[in-house]
């Protein structure tokens, strides 16, 4: 992944955690070259500001908390106002693919905001001569929420309701009322029907919503490392109703506990 400024200088901070590659790039105008090699995944979020893309069969603009991904192609991004932008780039793992081109990230805001608030407090913060060596687990953690990325992108090519439900859980995943049940009733479905769906695309609607919640929790916790909120009240914040079910839900999904994610982060600054 290439991200090439002509016109208006730009200032670019990049690191690398394993095989992922993020870069920070903060430009007042001019022109962004981005490209994205076969076998590679590339996320490009805007942090601030607004930028238009070419690149694929039309252009289109991305502003805040939105992001465009490309596989196997080129894209030219002009920056329309002052602009930061956090580009994640990895090897797609084996036997997975993503169609090559150049389109908008389908990951709704929760997600997507997510995603880039920790990308770049981690390639911002990063002191690579302290640390000696990068921390183990922010690879683990953006390349599960990278891979939660392209899971909603498959969702975008379900049928409308599960469409609309990945919508709901997106928008109330805090509410620690929700349920199957309500997810269901609020796109005219039973349950079952709903639940049907979202097999058909290898997923559950009781997982979409805890990844919907750790998702949350991993950003405000990268975005509190000195702990001003404890870890039960970005627990409860997210929809979980306390810190200990919220370190079961990250470690039976192959995440660091929470303490290891704040930590992380710490060191990392």
């Amino acid at each position: 992944m290439t991200a090439v400024s002509t016109g208006p200088a730009t200032q670019v901070v990049e690191r690398t955690f394993g095989d992922i590659r993020i870069r920070s790039t903060r430009a007042t105008g001019g022109v962004l070259s981005l490209t994205a090699g076969a076998g590679m995944l590339s996320v490009h979020g805007v942090r601030r500001g607004r930028v238009a893309v070419r690149g694929g069969s039309s252009p289109f603009e991305i502003t805040q908390n939105g992001a465009l991904l490309m596989s196997d192609s080129s894209a030219m991004a002009a920056v329309l106002r002052p602009s930061d932008l956090v580009s994640i780039t990895l090897a797609l793992p084996p036997g997975e693919t993503v169609s090559p081109g150049v389109r908008v990230a389908a990951g709704g805001e929760t997600l997507l905001s997510g995603v880039i608030a920790f990308a770049a407090e981690v390639v911002l913060a990063v002191d690579r001569e302290a640390m000696g060596v990068p921390h183990p687990h922010i690879e683990l953690l953006i390349r599960d929420m990278v891979a939660r990325l392209l899971t909603v992108e498959a969702v975008q090519e379900a049928p409308n309701p599960m469409r609309r439900a990945l919508s709901v859980i997106l928008r109330m995943h805090a509410d620690p009322a929700l349920s199957s049940r309500r997810i269901a009733e609020a796109v005219n479905l039973s349950v079952r029907q709903l639940e049907r769906q979202f097999h058909a695309q290898g997923t559950t609607i009781a997982r979409e919503v805890r990844h919907a919640r750790l998702d949350a929790a991993v950003r405000l916790l990268s975005e509190d490392p000195t702990g001003t909120s404890s870890i039960d009240e970005i627990a409860h914040r997210v929809g979980f109703s306390g810190g200990s079910p919220l370190a079961r839900a990250m470690v039976r999904e192959g995440l660091p506990a929470p303490s290891v994610v704040r930590m992380g982060v710490r060191l990392a600054g």
